[in-house]
């Protein structure tokens, strides 16, 4: 068979090559990029350690990562806690609504900081603050629950720092992996957990024992970026080396500036000259003194030269702002919320801004009711029935599992405008009260049940707190009846 002329050979070479990926090309220019990849817990295992270590010191030191574990805490979690609804709707045996009170009531009284945690100190909410920050600044947290035989409930949760789960403890045969014990499926099955903290003083590695811990009785929390994770990472770790720089910039600027805002000098003499003046300080440098208002004339063959550092420089702010834009991205926040800079921000913008950080914070309020308050709860709720601090039956235990949780909400950008929108919604059936009301964090039932108690003792009082609502609704039926009114007159006038 002839071979192909040499143009159509190149042609064809030339086109099988365009179909390869550019991001796959090596050159000169992208030679420092990584071209191989390894299991994600082969890299977990070899960074871990450093880079939570340097996620714990950039959240305790830098401002800008303290902002960001108090962001997590007053977004996801709130002043009040993601709150337990108890939403039983068939339960033999018992009305519905007391089963409903009864189980609210409980769970309340649990999360006490005297019944919630073995060391009586954190309530519930406590709890969630912790969860969130350890997850972001660790990248991982455990909890174990505990049957606590002094509690009423027999039942509380003991916070285990990460530090305990051996990173380096990895046993092919048992399929242990970095301290979590797994089945054929990467299941875990069961934790292999140090007794006691393996950076405290008291730690002597010869004595150190791992306690193995079932699956069941722990929470082991983090976001899954790969399909075979075993650890968690730290959601700063994209951040942590443009904030730690950042850090150590901003100092340097700040001393500059206080260096040259002392406005200072130095003399020079020509030739071999003596200084002519006789004081010196308690360290033997030779000094002279500058009064405001004062000029002094230098002796012969000396000369003045005055140090003025101008510090900041005029792109300081632009080259903070840009740094700490890429660092909010990494840390899925606004730059807004990160550096508490609203001077460039309109109503667009920072509406634009808020919507969508917002939709972050309720997914990760969704993760984590699926991932701790539930779990919690359904365990809690196991015991509280066994125990009968919950006075009812425990064969509906699948029954009183069904609840909702309400995690914070926050208050509109512009209340007005988005007031009238959501009344426009639930007009023309777009939209219920009942998802208007848990927008808001709140309940439909608890706020039905607040606004008959509300008009029961204005009624007991002789008081009319419905006139200003009947007011707007005639203003309302007059304006419709005025608009009526113009667009007859534009139509005959046309």
């Amino acid at each position: 068979m002839p071979k192909k002329p040499g143009f159509f050979r190149r042609l064809f070479t030339r086109r099988k090559h365009e179909r390869k990926f550019d991001a796959a090309a090596v050159s000169r220019l992208l030679s420092d990029w990584t071209t191989s990849s390894q299991a994600i817990d082969e890299d977990i295992k070899s960074g871990l350690a450093t880079v939570r270590a340097r996620s714990r010191d950039l959240c305790t030191n830098n401002d800008y990562g303290k902002k960001f574990m108090t962001m997590l805490a007053v977004n996801v979690v709130g002043p009040n806690g993601i709150r337990l609804q108890a939403k039983v709707e068939d339960a033999q045996e018992v009305a519905v609504e007391e089963a409903n009170a009864k189980i609210e009531a409980a769970w309340k009284q649990w999360s006490r900081k005297e019944f919630c945690t073995v060391n009586r100190r954190l309530t519930f909410c406590d709890v969630q603050r912790l969860f969130i920050q350890s997850v972001a600044r660790d990248g991982e947290i455990l909890i174990s629950m505990v049957a606590k035989e002094d509690n009423p409930f027999q039942f509380a949760l003991q916070i285990i720092e990460p530090d305990n789960l051996d990173i380096g403890y990895s046993d092919a045969n048992k399929n242990i992996v970095m301290g979590v014990e797994k089945n054929g499926y990467k299941e875990p099955v069961a934790y292999h957990l140090f007794s006691q903290n393996p950076g405290a003083l008291s730690y002597q590695a010869p004595g150190q024992k791992r306690q193995r811990v079932p699956a069941t009785d722990i929470i082991h929390a983090f976001i899954t970026e790969r399909a075979d994770q075993t650890r968690g990472i730290p959601w700063t770790a994209t951040a942590l080396k443009r904030l730690h720089m950042l850090g150590h910039y901003e100092w340097s600027e700040l001393v500059s500036a206080r260096v040259g805002a002392a406005k200072m000098g130095f003399f020079y003499k020509d030739g071999d000259m003596g200084y002519p003046y006789d004081d010196k300080d308690s360290s033997g440098n030779l000094i002279d003194e500058v009064e405001p208002g004062t000029f002094k004339e230098l002796p012969a063959g000396y000369r003045f030269e005055k140090f003025d550092p101008d510090h900041p420089n005029a792109g300081f702010d632009d080259f903070i702002k840009a740094i700490l834009r890429g660092a909010a991205a990494g840390l899925n926040v606004s730059y807004a919320s990160l550096s508490n800079n609203l001077a460039d921000v309109n109503y667009s913008s920072i509406r634009h801004g808020t919507i969508e950080e917002r939709d972050i914070w309720m997914m990760l309020q969704s993760w984590m009711i699926e991932h701790f308050c539930q779990p919690v709860f359904e365990r809690w709720l196991l015991q509280a029935l066994m125990t009968k601090e919950l006075a009812l039956p425990a064969g509906l235990y699948n029954e009183f599992k069904s609840v909702s949780w309400q995690p914070r909400r926050w208050g509109w950008v512009d209340p007005l405008k988005d007031m009238q929108a959501n009344t426009t919604a639930v007009q023309m059936g777009f939209k219920s009260r009942s998802e208007i009301i848990m927008e808001q964090g709140g309940d439909l039932d608890d706020t039905f049940a607040r606004l008959a108690a509300e008009k029961q003792k204005a009624d007991e009082l002789g008081l009319n707190i419905n006139s200003t609502r009947e007011k707007d609704s005639k203003d309302g039926a007059d304006d419709d009846q005025n608009r009526d009114t113009v667009s007859r007159i534009q139509l005959y006038t046309r």
